[in-house]
């Protein structure tokens, strides 16, 4: 019975897919218990011959092909063709832990979790430099997922989570494809409808920072997109708080912040001619709900573009020079 399945999307990884798909493999968790789906984006270099090298020797990996459509397509394809019981997403150019998928598996499945969350090690030119979430206090509780937003720190990102398959299909969730930062929409939802929930001080994921990636590409046209993105991610997160969660309570006010950072955001990327003001000031939940921020620097910052957006722009352009 295959209890897991991690999905791999693949898009020109040549130098990382090897290095990811041996840390996958190198687990204390049987092979005939778990499965890896590489699925192929439509890779152009010689990323898909490392994988069906792999493939031709282990049993548990299986190739799954689709044209290029972005990493949300192929994390979704691979939800779709998962036989495990739950699913872990990984990005090609980073890796896993050795031995850590049987105390993952087995916390999960003891607990019957829809969703299990855990830390990552951040390495950066070679060096750890650090560990989050690493809150050891949180560590084994199980909570709901209203509770669990408000009580632990999560980064935002699906590769740090079990999630069950049937939880997924029950709920209907899956990420928006053609986004970018397609993790923190998901996530916020996945975390938020969990009825069983929890989190291990267990570091797990290996991500490895990488100057020219999509996340720090900072070509104008990149940037453009990504100003678009943001704001479709505050429209689907403000629609879905209002539908699932009850106003003025700590779950309410999480995701409101977290709808705030994702607005502030969009205007980092603001490119002028493509986006425009008054599309930002047209939003619902413009202007922003300062009330719900603890930080002081967010509260001004947040201020500022409540009171101008315009005038927020120039000092943030001012900033970065």
């Amino acid at each position: 019975m295959i209890k897991l399945s991690i999905i791999i999307p693949v898009y020109n990884v040549e130098k990382y897919i090897g290095r990811c798909i041996e840390s996958c493999l190198k687990q204390d968790l049987p092979q005939g218990e778990y499965e890896l789906l590489v699925v192929n984006d439509g890779s152009q270099d010689g990323s898909m011959e490392v994988a069906h090298q792999y493939a031709q020797r282990y049993d548990n990996i299986r190739i799954v092909e689709q044209e290029n459509a972005g990493p949300s397509a192929a994390r979704n394809k691979g939800i779709n063709e998962a036989k495990g019981e739950y699913i872990w997403f990984i990005d090609s150019d980073d890796d896993i832990c050795e031995n850590v998928l049987k105390t993952l598996m087995v916390f999960a499945t003891d607990h019957h979790l829809d969703v299990l969350c855990f830390d990552i090690n951040v390495i950066k030119n070679g060096r750890l430099t650090c560990t989050q979430p690493n809150q050891s206090d949180k560590s084994q509780h199980l909570f709901t997922g209203i509770e669990f937003v408000t009580a632990v720190a999560m980064p935002p990102s699906a590769c740090l989570a079990f999630i069950r398959k049937g939880f997924l299909m029950e709920k209907s969730l899956s990420f928006l494809a053609g986004i970018s930062h397609e993790d923190y929409e998901l996530t916020a939802r996945v975390y938020c409808l969990a009825e069983r929930i929890a989190y291990l001080n267990v570091p797990a994921y290996n991500y490895w920072v990488r100057e020219g990636s999509r996340q720090t590409s900072t070509l104008s046209e990149v940037l453009a997109k990504k100003a678009k993105d943001w704001l479709v991610i505050c429209d689907s997160l403000y629609l879905f708080t209002k539908e699932h969660i009850e106003e003025r309570t700590p779950a309410y006010d999480t995701m409101i912040g977290k709808i705030n950072f994702a607005f502030s955001q969009s205007l980092r990327n603001y490119t002028k001619g493509v986006s425009t003001i008054a599309e930002y000031k047209e939003k619902p939940y413009y202007p922003l709900d300062i009330s719900v921020e603890g930080e002081k620097r967010n509260r001004w910052k947040y201020r500022l573009i409540n009171f101008s957006i315009p005038l927020y722009l120039l000092v943030h352009r001012l900033i970065k020079k």
